[in-house]
């Protein structure tokens, strides 16, 4: 892995919304990362983007409530959700992209590599990797 940026750990407020636990510490302005979605240590989900870090995961904390958020948008909503109502530790490590690769490109390379080590199959929440979708409810 490059660079950590960053590790943020999400938590539920008293109207059970996901928020950070420490929105002080996340770097500002966009940025090329590579996001590792975590449950108790364990790897759910590789994903990336180019823009701030508060920007690309702020749709993940409640669904993206407003305008229409995508069936994968809302389905890790709601898995994180469940995860941190039964008491798991659910965070989110972000890392730089390595000069000369795209984010897409370095998120591919890195659920290759975790697909190697585990029979084939990518992370969970990398549902389209694995051929499943996101359930619409």
């Amino acid at each position: 892995m490059t660079k950590k940026i960053a590790e943020i750990e999400l938590k539920l407020n008293k109207k059970d919304e996901i928020i950070y636990s420490d929105n002080d510490n996340i770097p500002k302005g966009k940025v090329k990362q590579l996001q590792v979605f975590k449950v108790d240590g364990e790897i759910k989900k590789f994903g990336y983007s180019e823009q701030s870090i508060k920007d690309s995961l702020g749709a993940f904390k409640n669904g993206q409530k407003g305008g229409s958020p995508s069936v994968r948008t809302t389905g890790m909503s709601k898995a994180m959700n469940s995860e941190l109502q039964q008491g798991s530790k659910v965070s989110v490590e972000i890392y730089d992209v390595p000069v000369g690769k795209t984010p897409k490109e370095y998120c591919d390379e890195k659920i290759e590599e975790y697909k190697k080590e585990n029979n084939g199959t990518a992370p969970e929440w990398n549902k389209q990797k694995n051929k499943k979708k996101w359930s619409k409810q």
